[in-house]
């Protein structure tokens, strides 16, 4: 354009500080000399209308401005100033269909092998990898939400310096003028603090960064840190290891204080290898079953067989009862639920010499663990059904406490801080931020601007794993790669990257070139090398790269003596990671605040818990809002009322109170870490309680913790008789007409069967339905009104007595009742049945009378009151699959067995081939997610199929089946081990 002003200059006045009233005042416009010169040259009828403005001249004028508009995008500074075309279709992509990538994910620097969905380039939804020998094809809820984090608007996005945006190129400029001074020294005054790191090749980036600064130091911290579980096993065999059940060996397992179904770093493996070995024992007519003491409850204290209440400061002496039986002692005498147990869970662990588990959690205390690998080694466990390996994560780091200390002594000159978060995770007492702002020079790194990079220097964004190259060794050692899905939404870079720069000052190497220079031998061809790896990407792991099991000695040292008595009053206060957000890493995540805690049901907060007895004795009612005091520090929350809670115990859960601006977390919950003692960070003794006289009502999605009479849950001793609903008796009768004849080509009746006995109530399956179906997050208020959308829950019950009870969880979708009381009250069929016996839902035909589900016993359908999708930002909307319809404000949503996989099985197997879709070939959202395999899918009219042979097992049975809804998902009866006569269970 020629004789045209400025564009630059144009834009600088539009966008400048007085840019808001320039465009709100028609009369500046009119008066800019810039504007009426561009007008003139461009749009002579514009600057016409300009110098008289009416009604509809305005409305011209506006007209002609966004044109303007458009225009001065055009000039210089604006971004990409090249576009490529999609003419040559990308090898293997096909617009409109999902292409799957092996990787891995990542949880405390351990990984587990998944498969990434993409559709056009965008990953979707995570899966689990079938062939990866640690994970077996199971996820967990930190997985299934991590394609949620990838599209998260509160990631960081840009370099920071002071809280200001800075560049890549800044900081490497202000880098490289400190490194010269710090080669010279050798590093002297240079820490380094990491999570935990089991990557090979992020370790070889910190020994290349220790041999360029020999004086270097690094530091390991983490919010729930392994240290304890290290310590326990270097008191026993004189150096760290980590301790892998074989559950297919053992005819029993003890767990004191265990977790090895709970949320953490080896949840997929464990539990998986645990239902496996319980199936197959009980298909050998008997049962492995499992005795737990927890002083607070967890989902492995909740599948227990036999279960017992143990205060935190008791399960020491317990395991040296056990110690003492084991090593052929006297049993435990008294009448106590305690003394009953450890009798039981002794008797049974000698039985089984060899054949016998005995495990801690990572909770415990390092005696505990000392004692508890003692016991092993009496009973003749180790090396048999108890493997031990060297860690997957990297040893020799210090502490954090070793790291807070070396900063108030000012021996500190530069942090730096990759991937961690120590202001927020370290415990109140080390005052981490406090002694970090005497470090002269603070770098931080990590996927969000959190509290260390509000304290921080410079902060660096940090590439997603779904949008990097990287490894990752999972719990038992196995080396998963991890491979970019999508190019990297924003300007992050790996942490290998990071430190290549800092080791050698040049710009950031390639990422895949560090991944493969770490696995290249010297002596390998190039050709055969990359067809290595290219195999290894194809699989998404390193076959046979698990860790080999050691051969293990215990020293000589005496077992650990018992602990001196704390002192008499006060409360004891555990500790525990959240089991929805864990440590806070994961806090910014919608999806998981809406996800209701396994054992409360709470949402969007924590809670402290504490024990029936207690709460009576103090007069607290939940809700109440109560102070806990230790060491001149509090914390305030408000309470939970918990079955099964140790008395004179309370639990505080970590990963919430943060306080980072524009954040989701921000304000959400208390912050337990100023409570946190050093050391022995996951207890506290000698607390005091009291109530503040507020009340804070926490928000739940189950009010009824008791089945009120009703056999929602049914438990079937081993060797009783089935109680099961009666095979081959006639229907009842009933008004429904028959169903119609279905065509010949109509091969499948879809229909589900879920195993209680291997249900963990872990959620896996609820977030993987959520991420699979575009369902919405509705918010804290909403889900108080009653309005949560999940289309899948995971109902928990209480039997028994309060202070001791029995827990069960009952995952409830849809049932597709084939005779469906929904349908009936529909006034405008928008729910109806298909010729493949799924109950449907026509969105546009939906008028929101809400009718379906007043007349629905199982209270699954979910109504959209308002359009909680409307808000979401555009980086969002692109987590969403194109396959499921958004539904929009005034219709009702439910479990559609997944109908879009049903249909896209159809299109490949029956239309395609001709052939009834395969058993298998259609697997579930739900079913897909659960790490141990409790839910089976498929074609009942198939009496081959695995979910035909689910339903002929004398443990199915239907929900509420007096009600005669007919129902297409059914159960199989969880399972309890034989009661013994004259012995009572505690």
């Amino acid at each position: 354009m020629t004789g045209t002003p400025d564009l630059a200059a144009l834009r600088e006045k539009l966008s400048g500080g007085d840019g808001p009233r320039f465009w709100r005042s028609l009369d500046a416009v009119a008066d800019s000399p810039e504007f009426r010169d561009y007008l003139a040259a461009e749009f002579p009828s514009a600057s016409r209308l300009a110098a008289a403005p009416e009604r509809r001249g305005f409305l011209k004028l506006m007209a002609a401005s966004f044109a303007l508009g458009g225009l001065t995008a055009c000039g210089a500074g604006g971004g990409r100033d090249y576009e490529v075309p999609y003419v040559n279709q990308p090898e293997r992509i096909v617009p409109g269909t999902d292409l799957s990538y092996a990787s891995s994910s990542v949880f405390d620097g351990f990984g587990n092998g998944v498969l990434v969905t993409t559709r056009n380039g965008r990953p979707l939804k995570i899966e689990g990898n079938p062939d990866h020998p640690w994970s077996r094809g199971g996820t967990d809820v930190l997985a299934q939400a991590s394609v949620l984090g990838l599209y998260d608007p509160f990631r960081s996005q840009a370099v920071q310096q002071l809280g200001r945006p800075s560049s890549w190129a800044a900081f490497r400029a202000a880098l490289q003028a400190q490194m010269p001074a710090w080669r010279e020294n050798r590093g002297e005054g240079l820490a380094l603090l990491t999570g935990p790191v089991t990557s090979p090749t992020l370790a070889a980036q910190i020994a290349r960064l220790r041999a360029a600064y020999p004086a270097l130091r690094w530091h390991v911290g983490a919010g729930a840190s392994r240290d304890g579980l290290y310590e326990g096993a270097r008191r026993s065999y004189g150096r760290p290891l980590e301790t892998l059940p074989q559950f297919d060996r053992a005819r029993t397992i003890v767990a004191l204080d265990g977790d090895f179904l709970d949320l953490g770093p080896g949840q997929v493996g464990l539990s998986r290898r645990w239902i496996d070995a319980r199936r197959a024992a009980y298909a050998d007519g008997r049962l492995l079953t499992l005795h737990a003491a927890a002083p607070t409850p967890t989902l492995t204290s909740a599948k227990a067989d036999h279960g017992v209440v143990v205060p935190a400061g008791r399960l020491e002496d317990l395991a040296r009862d056990l110690l003492g039986m084991a090593s052929g002692g006297a049993a435990l005498g008294g009448d106590d639920p305690v003394a009953r147990w450890a009798r039981g869970a002794g008797k049974a662990l000698t039985e089984a010499r060899g054949a016998g588990i005995v495990t801690a959690g990572l909770t415990a205390s390092p005696d505990l663990h000392a004692l508890v690998h003692r016991l092993n080694g009496a009973l003749g466990n180790t090396g048999t059904t108890l493997l031990h390996v060297e860690p997957a994560a990297e040893q020799g780091a210090g502490t954090l406490a070793e790291l807070a200390e070396a900063m108030e002594r000012g021996t500190v000159k530069a942090l730096i801080v990759l991937g961690a978060n120590p202001v927020y995770e370290a415990p109140g007492a080390l005052d981490f931020a406090a002694r970090m702002a005497r470090v002269p020079l603070k770098i931080h790194a990590g996927l969000y601007s959190d509290e260390t990079g509000a304290h921080a220097d410079w902060h660096l964004p940090i590439a997603h794993p779904l949008e990097s190259w990287g490894d990752v060794r999972s719990f038992d050692g196995t080396v998963g790669l991890i491979q970019p899905t999508i190019a990297p939404l924003y300007n992050g870079r790996t942490l290998p990257q990071m430190l290549a720069f800092l080791a050698g000052g040049g710009d950031a190497e390639d990422a895949l070139a560090l991944v493969k220079a770490r696995w290249r031998s010297d002596s390998e061809d190039e050709a055969a090398f990359e067809a290595r790896f290219s195999e290894a990407l194809r699989r998404g792991f390193w076959a046979d790269s698990a860790r080999p099991a050691e051969t293990v000695a215990l020293t000589q040292d005496a077992a650990p003596s018992p602990a001196p008595t704390a002192p008499a009053g006060g409360i004891e206060v555990l500790f525990r990671p959240d089991p929805t957000v864990w440590d806070g890493t994961h806090a910014d995540l919608a999806w998981l605040q809406e996800l209701p805690k396994p054992l409360t049901k709470v949402v969007w907060e924590n809670v402290i818990a504490l024990s029936p007895r207690l709460a009576e004795r103090e007069g607290v009612a939940t809700g109440d809002v109560l102070r806990i005091e230790a060491a001149g520090r509090a914390v305030e929350g408000p309470a939970w009322i918990l079955p099964g809670q140790a008395d004179d115990t309370v639990t505080l859960t970590l990963g919430y109170g943060r306080d980072v601006p524009d954040h989701l977390s921000r304000g959400l919950g208390y912050d337990a870490g100023p409570l946190r003692p050093v050391g022995a960070s996951w207890r506290l003794s000698g607390a005091k309680l009291t109530k503040t006289g507020r009340r804070s009502v926490p928000v739940t999605t189950q009010h009824l913790g008791t089945m009120e009479g009703e056999d929602l849950v049914r438990v079937q001793a081993l060797g009783a008789a089935p109680v099961g609903d009666p095979k081959g008796a006639p229907a009842p009768a009933s008004f429904y007409p028959p169903p119609e004849s279905q065509d010949r080509w109509v091969a499948a009746q879809w229909g589900m069967a879920i195993d209680l006995d291997a249900c963990i109530g872990c959620n896996a399956c609820v977030t993987a339905c959520q991420a699979e179906n575009n369902i919405p997050v509705v918010g804290r208020e909403e889900v108080a009104l009653g309005r949560w959308m999940g289309w899948l829950r995971v109902d928990r019950y209480y039997a028994g007595e309060l202070d001791a009870p029995s827990t069960h969880f009952q995952p409830v979708p849809c049932m597709h009742c084939e005779q469906a009381p929904c349908e009936l009250g529909c006034p405008v069929e928008a729910t109806l049945h298909d010729s493949e016996g799924l109950n449907l839902q026509v969105y546009n035909r939906c008028v929101g009378t809400r009718t379906c589900q007043s007349y629905c016993p199982y209270k699954v359908r979910r109504f959209n009151y308002l359009d909680y999708t409307g808000g979401m930002t555009p980086v969002e909307q692109q987590q969403r699959n194109p396959e499921v319809t958004v539904r929009a404000r005034g219709v009702m949503e439910k479990c559609t067995y997944c109908i879009q996989r049903i249909t896209a099985a159809r299109i490949t197997s029956a239309k395609d081939a001709h052939a009834p879709i395969p058993d298998g070939a259609v697997e579930t959202a739900c079913q897909g997610a659960c790490p141990t395999r409790a839910i089976t899918f498929g074609n009942v009219a198939d009496p081959g199929s695995q979910v035909s042979a689910a339903r002929r097992d004398p443990r199915e049975y239907a929900l509420l089946g007096h009600l005669n809804t007919r129902p297409r998902t059914t159960y199989l009866a969880g399972l309890a081990p034989p009661a013994e006569p004259g012995e009572r269970e505690g």
